[in-house]
């Protein structure tokens, strides 16, 4: 007895010092005698990083996500500016901004080894801003291949996010905290397009060829194929909605039933459509379609048949190529030929304003954010970004951002304010603007 004492003993001592490291925060029993186990394993928090762990698809990787408290990261106060929110990071990409009446994302693809956003490869990141450039909280897309981002949208379902990989497409809905993720899986699509519904979304998934999928609550009801073509616009008319499908051939104007049933189609042969946009008139729907063809670029009002017979008309000019943005309540365009110009034309069809100095020398056109009472544009010019905002009435007024980039977006917050988000080789930056 007294031999075995020493063991007894030298057991118990054991035993203690793997519960007091058990206690101390060291891990499991498993994790004490196992020598394989890695000390360098990422801790899982959720994009706000409190106690709640953030809820993932099972076959999203774990240990890409943020590992520290790195949230809220506030902005700086600037000089010229409301506030300055810059970022340095690898090779970021700016992909899209979106904005609601509380918050404001911003989503943006790269592949940083360290601080709040580590990745371990090429990644889609989330991030949440607040009205004065703090950073509240980040998502990381992360799927078992790299991804390439393709579209995404706010909705009332939260805010969905498509990405694809060389085998599948991914449709991701995020709610607007980014603490919950639910995800689909489609086939594989070299471009999609998102459209909100009242209820749920539309997806437009184009390839050989082209689908779109009917999704509520996070299942998808309704599918169906449609002809080859390049989707330019979709709107929801509750009993049925009508789609608008560049091809060949010029651009279809489609009706489908809320099963996504082909209920009619009309070809416009060897026209372009740029932009469209539906009104009301008279009581009547009608629609906005700005087309371009060999003859140059016209402004057409349809009427719910869109039937030509049924149409009013008027010419803008000859164009090599053109910018078109609608808000309800005018036309705004810039053509490109030997020079640039600019053209307000109001839903009657009448110019109500032109300008060809304002927009000559852009040398990138990056973004409009179209709104009542006008619009803001977002170009480079003079290798300098610029931020203009064009009236409905003509009126013109122009900020110099001091700054270059080589992607940039225009963003809205909480304050009807504009803010500004762009990326360079190693920067993503966030402006607000006064």
């Amino acid at each position: 007895m007294k031999k075995n004492a020493p063991k007894i003993l030298a057991v118990v001592l054991l035993s203690l010092v793997v519960i007091l490291m058990i206690v101390a925060g060291s891990g499991s029993l498993k994790e004490v005698f196992d020598s394989t186990t890695s000390t360098d394993d990422v801790h899982i928090v959720d994009a706000a990083l409190d106690d709640n762990a953030q809820e993932k698809p099972d076959d999203v990787p774990k240990d890409d996500l943020v590992e520290e408290n790195f949230f809220p990261l506030y902005a700086k106060t600037d000089g010229p500016h409301r506030y300055m929110q810059e970022l340095t990071l690898t090779s970021p990409v700016l992909n899209e901004v979106h904005s609601t009446e509380k918050e404001s994302f911003v989503i943006f693809t790269h592949a940083t080894k360290s601080g709040a956003f580590k990745v371990d490869k090429s990644t889609q990141t989330i991030i949440k801003v607040d009205e004065e450039g703090a950073i509240l909280s980040a998502y990381l897309i992360v799927a078992p291949k790299e991804t390439e981002y393709l579209c995404s949208k706010i909705t009332s379902i939260g805010l969905v996010v498509a990405v694809k990989d060389d085998t599948r497409t991914y449709l991701y809905t995020l709610s607007y905290d980014l603490k919950q993720v639910d995800l689909i899986e489609l086939s594989l699509f070299n471009k999609g397009n998102i459209f909100a519904l009242n209820e749920g979304i539309l997806f437009l998934g184009e390839s050989t060829e082209n689908v779109v999928y009917k999704i509520i609550n996070n299942s998808i009801v309704a599918s169906n194929s449609l002809q080859p073509g390049e989707i330019k616009e979709i709107y929801d008319f509750s009993s049925h909605y009508v789609l608008f499908l560049s091809n060949i051939n010029g651009y279809s104007f489609m009706k489908l039933s809320v099963e996504l049933k082909l209920i009619s189609s009309v070809t416009i042969v060897e026209k372009t459509l740029l932009a469209v946009e539906p009104i009301a008139e008279e009581g009547k729907q009608k629609y906005l379609a700005v087309e371009q063809s060999y003859s140059g670029v016209e402004i057409v009002k349809y009427d719910d048949s869109f039937n030509l017979s049924n149409t009013e008309k008027v010419g803008v000019g000859l164009a090599e190529n053109a910018k078109v943005f609608l808000n309800g309540e005018s036309i705004f365009l810039i053509l490109y030929s030997t020079g640039v110009r600019l053209y307000l034309v109001d839903n009657n069809l009448n110019f109500t304003s032109s300008n060809t100095t304002t927009f000559q020398g852009i040398t990138e056109f990056y973004d409009c954010y179209s709104y009542q009472g006008g619009y803001a544009v977002l170009y480079d010019k003079g290798n300098t970004l610029t931020l203009t905002d064009v009236r409905n009435d003509g009126m013109i007024k122009s900020v110099n951002l001091d700054s270059t980039a080589s992607i940039a977006c225009i963003g809205t917050d909480g304050n009807n304010s504009f803010f500004i988000v762009y990326s360079t080789q190693d920067t993503l930056c966030i402006l607000g603007i006064n």
